[in-house]
Parts: structure tokens; C-alpha cells; sequence
């Protein structure tokens, strides 16, 4: 039944109560969140999905036998498309273009030094490709450490290109060194299905192995380092760019509007997001699932759609019926831990711990 405007107006009022800026009012007339990623549009809503991806990343560790696995964070990035100035964010660095630069020349973080000589359309290629490649990199892992799991973050480098961040944990019986996961990881190389060119990653990659089996406190502060290093710029957006980056941006922008998505694209009539997005077509945060054969990187199963279900399961328990009584919903079972998981940290968290 749909609902009256009175209704409407209410779960709309219900839904900024809950934090979100801009609703928004489906078909059938029910108001949601808007479920923006960008804090410039609602905080409210992009520390939800933050949030969320972060329960997810954590639900891989703390809620699973962890002495029976070993953890890396595994950094991937792309290939060069020609030099980009050196710009440190502390300190002083020379650059290529023969000035010292430092955190005041943040203007030229990631512009190349001669824009007539860069290979605009290779890296929109390659942001269009990565996830291809990701795909064959993982399929590689996998077949050389049958129970790896991951959960992966995309993040955006200065230059405009995706570069990756993965959790990974692998069953300690095969877990191998991290320079042997890195080289794995770095040496794949995938087919693109567009033009049938090789995609491949960038020579710089690093791996590190971290325990979450210590003591309290030292096993939030591994994580919590971890999951602030993947989950930086998931939802930040700038406001104010400079004049040379914009115009990077600009070039970068036109070259994913003439670059094919699909072997039969005319980008000019194509409508993806392909276009839009500087060439990427990937999620910006993703797991592996749980199948009949494997636990997923969630040990208890957890994804946004179930902490969106169990939201509203909240939600709909802190309402009254007619007659005044309040209404109680069940939780689901794959998450009865998570009180007691979010306990441990509380307790584990010292003066040391971020």
C-alpha cells in the first residue's frame, strides 16, 4: 500500500534523524539515505560506508580462528605513463624537473613534467583494465595458496590512476613469505578484453606480514594501522584543486571519453561510467564472498547487506506498536559475536594503541 503524504513526510523526517542530508524518495514513495561515499555531500552517510567496510575488514580477523592464519597487507600499483613531478608531503625531495620540491609545491603532486609526451590513453586503459588484472592476480594467488582470502581497497594516486591495497590471510600450514606473495602478486599479467593489449602491474609493490594473534592491544594496533592505510580515501572528496592539477584532470577526463569501454563501444553515444571515471570500472572496496567451498574473507559472513538489514531491524525494534509496547526484532545469527568482538578491543585498547 502506499503510503499517505503524512507517512512519507515521517520517514523522510526519520531518515534525517538518523544523520543523512539528502534523502532520497523511492518509486513506491518509501525515503532512504542517499548513500553518498563523499563527505562534502553527507558526512553522515559516507562514515556509514566506511564504517561498514570497516566492520567487514576486521569481521576477516578478529572473528575467526586468527592462530591459524597468517595476515599481509599487499600494496599493488600501476605501471609509469610518463614522469610526474616528486612532490613530498614532508620534508624537501628533488625532483626530475630539477627543482627541490616540497609540501608548498602540492600543486604539482602528480602532474607530469612534459603533459605533450604523456600516455593519456594508456593509463585510462589501464584504470579501465585493472580490475581484469586483479582478477588474474588473485586467480594466480590462489593457485599457488589455495585458501587465500582478501579484502581489497582501490585507491586513487595523485596522477589519477588506481593503485591497490589488499588485506590478504592465508592458512599458516601454506603461508609463504611476503616476498614471495609480493613477487606472485606482481609478476601476473592479464589479456585486456577490449583491445587484447597485456596489462600488467608497476615494478614498486610491498608486502608485509602482521600477526593478529598477539595481545590485545598490539593486535588492534596492527589492524587499526592496516585498515587507516586501505581505507584513507574511500570517502573523501577535494574541494579546492590546483590550476595544473585540474588541467592533468582535464586531459585525463577527455581520454576516457574517447577510449572504448567494450570491443563495440562508440564512446561518443556510450552513457558508462567508464567515461566518467577517468577509465575505471571497479568498485572502489571489495572481499572475496563466502561460497560452499570457501568461508569468504568474512568469517561470520558479514556485507553491507546485512548491516543494512540489520539497521532497519534496529530501527523497526525502537518503535512502538498501537498499543504502546515496544516492538523487538531478532538480530541475525552471523553477527551474535560482534558485541563481544567490539568488547575485546575496548578492553584491549591502551595509551599505545592509534
Amino acid at each position: 500500500m502506499r503510503a499517505t503524504p503524512n507517512e512519507s513526510s515521517a520517514e523522510r523526517d526519520a531518515v534525517l534523524a538518523r544523520g543523512c542530508s539528502s534523502p532520497i524518495k523511492t518509486a513506491i514513495g518509501v525515503w532512504m539515505r542517499c548513500g553518498s561515499r563523499i563527505k562534502s555531500r553527507c558526512p553522515s552517510c559516507a562514515e556509514l560506508y566506511r564504517n561498514d567496510w570497516a566492520a567487514i575488514a576486521r569481521s576477516g580477523v578478529f572473528d575467526g580462528p586468527v592462530e591459524q592464519y597468517r595476515f599481509y597487507l599487499l600494496t599493488l600499483t600501476a605501471p609509469s605513463f610518463g614522469g610526474v613531478h616528486r612532490v613530498p608531503r614532508v620534508g624537501d625531495a628533488m625532483c626530475r624537473c630539477g627543482r627541490l620540491h616540497n609540501a608548498g609545491d602540492s600543486g604539482l603532486r602528480g602532474v607530469p613534467l612534459d603533459p605533450g609526451r604523456y600516455d593519456y590513453a594508456g593509463q585510462v586503459a589501464w584504470n579501465r583494465d585493472a580490475g581484469v588484472l586483479w582478477d588474474r592476480t588473485r586467480r594466480r594467488m590462489r593457485d599457488r595458496w589455495d585458501s587465500l582470502e582478501y579484502f581489497i581497497v582501490r585507491e586513487w594516486q595523485d596522477r589519477g590512476v588506481l593503485h591497490v591495497h589488499a588485506l590478504v590471510r592465508i592458512a599458516r600450514i601454506e603461508a609463504p613469505s611476503s616476498d614471495s606473495l609480493r613477487d606472485a602478486a606482481r609478476t601476473a599479467t592479464a589479456v585486456s578484453k577490449v583491445d587484447g593489449t597485456i596489462v600488467e602491474w608497476g615494478a614498486q609493490a610491498d608486502c608485509k606480514a602482521f600477526r593478529a594473534d598477539g595481545d590485545g592491544a598490539k593486535t588492534i594496533w596492527y589492524l587499526s594501522k592496516a585498515l587507516n592505510y586501505v581505507l584513507k580515501d574511500v570517502a573523501t572528496d577535494a574541494s579546492e584543486v590546483p590550476v595544473a592539477v585540474w588541467r592533468h584532470q582535464v586531459a585525463l577526463g577527455q581520454a576516457a571519453r574517447q577510449t572504448r569501454c567494450t570491443t563495440d563501444c562508440e564512446p561518443q553515444n556510450c552513457s558508462s561510467l567508464v567515461h566518467q571515471r577517468y577509465g575505471s570500472r571497479s568498485q572502489v572496496v571489495s572481499a572475496s564472498r563466502r561460497t560452499s567451498k570457501r568461508t569468504g574473507w568474512s568469517f561470520t559472513g558479514l556485507t553491507r547487506t546485512l548491516q543494512r538489514q540489520l539497521r532497519r531491524a534496529w530501527w523497526e525494534s525502537q518503535q512502538v506498536d498501537e498499543a504502546g509496547a515496544s516492538v523487538v526484532v531478532d538480530s541475525p545469527a552471523p553477527l551474535e559475536n560482534l558485541a563481544a568482538r567490539f568488547r575485546r578491543e575496548l578492553v584491549a585498547r591502551d595509551g599505545s594503541a592509534p
